[in-house]
């Protein structure tokens, strides 16, 4: 069932991305000659009038093909003509490489977006314990307070509530706290200590020490207030895998860190388990990565083709297709390493290893 429902989320986010490439050659006047969901041997196909669509055997990925798009295709001699991608002014082929990331962040954005019209089940502001030797225990706080504000600022539910004392940078911390149809206030003097984020970096958090409960709130939102809420996560997500990324690079974050698509496949799973809310929110968030993903200025990406047309535009002249060539074709081989470094991690995480090495014990 997990297979499945990954499937299905995968292969949705994929046609959606392809979709977005599909749609800009259609607005820009370019004809498609096939449109792709997978790599290799066709399974399924369905000749449109202009269009090829398919379903093929790989289904890591797909792909749309523009006419006219290569010049080692169709020959040295040949002209480009209308409708063909090269004939296409430069702004129009930009529009259709960066139709897919589009597209992604499109869907994300929707994604986020309905799911605080729907209603997000988030853990609710009451105190469910205390944390030994911090301020809190010793404060007046009793197990099963509901604590609705915090330094006058309002408070909903957990998230909310942890945000505004982490972030607290005054001597005294005031919360409103509902305690048997009354309200009561009470003052905290929070303790201040350095912490690692999830990157190691050291910042300096604001503590009281309670625990959350077993209670669960409902987060939801207006119409325009759930659109601005879907536009901050989709911001917070995308800054926050960026910084993930650029820590990749230079190193000060493990290639461990990565899943691939059998981690994607267990977490769907579970996702899946937990409800439709659970699973419409990882979907968002798996097609804000496949967006920021491809957006990276890396050749066989989407980021690559769209860095070869920025330095067209530079330079008012296209790069060479020898150059894009090798390029392309080195990117996918180093794709493909990374494919199976990401396979590897989610295997150890997951104890495959271990369970082979247990069975033949």
């Amino acid at each position: 069932m997990s297979i499945l429902i990954t499937i299905l989320v995968l292969g949705l986010l994929i046609f959606l991305h392809e979709g977005g490439h599909f749609i800009a050659c259609r607005m820009t006047g370019v004809r498609v000659e096939k449109f792709s969901i997978g790599f290799g041997p066709e399974l399924f196909a369905w000749q449109g009038k202009e269009t090829r669509f398919t379903i093929s055997a790989i289904p890591f990925g797909g792909f749309v093909k523009p006419q006219g798009e290569d010049l080692s295709e169709l020959g040295e001699d040949y002209e480009p003509k209308e409708g063909d991608y090269l004939k296409a002014p430069l702004w129009a082929r930009m529009v259709i490489v960066s139709g897919g990331v589009f597209m992604n962040f499109l869907v994300a954005f929707i994604l986020f977006s309905a799911i605080f019209m729907v209603g997000k089940p988030t853990l609710s502001s009451s105190v469910g314990g205390f944390v030994e030797g911090y301020p809190a225990e010793k404060s007046g706080l009793l197990v099963g307070d509901k604590i609705i504000s915090v330094n006058n600022v309002s408070v909903s539910n957990w998230t909310e509530l942890t945000s505004q004392i982490l972030t607290n940078d005054s001597i005294q911390i005031l919360l409103n706290v509902k305690r048997e149809n009354k309200v009561e206030q009470i003052v905290i003097k929070p303790q201040v200590e350095e912490a690692e984020d999830m990157f190691g970096d050291k910042k300096k958090l604001t503590r009281i020490g309670i625990k959350p409960s077993d209670e669960y709130a409902i987060e939801k939102y207006g119409v325009a207030e759930s659109f601005k809420q879907g536009g901050i996560t989709l911001y917070n997500t995308t800054t926050l895998t960026l910084k993930a990324l650029g820590r990749l690079v230079t190193g000060q974050l493990s290639l461990k860190n990565l899943a691939g698509p059998i981690g994607i496949i267990a977490v769907t799973g579970k996702a899946a388990e937990m409800g439709i809310v659970y699973l419409l929110q990882l979907t968002a968030l798996i097609s804000a990565t496949l967006a920021i993903f491809n957006m990276l200025p890396f050749p066989a990406l989407d980021g690559g083709h769209f860095l070869f047309l920025s330095i067209e535009a530079i330079f008012r002249k296209p790069v060479s297709l020898k150059v894009q060539g090798i390029a392309t074709q080195i990117g996918f081989l180093l794709l493909m390493i990374l494919m199976v470094v990401v396979m590897y991690n989610d295997l150890v995480n997951l104890k495959f290893f271990d369970w082979i090495i247990g069975f033949f014990k």
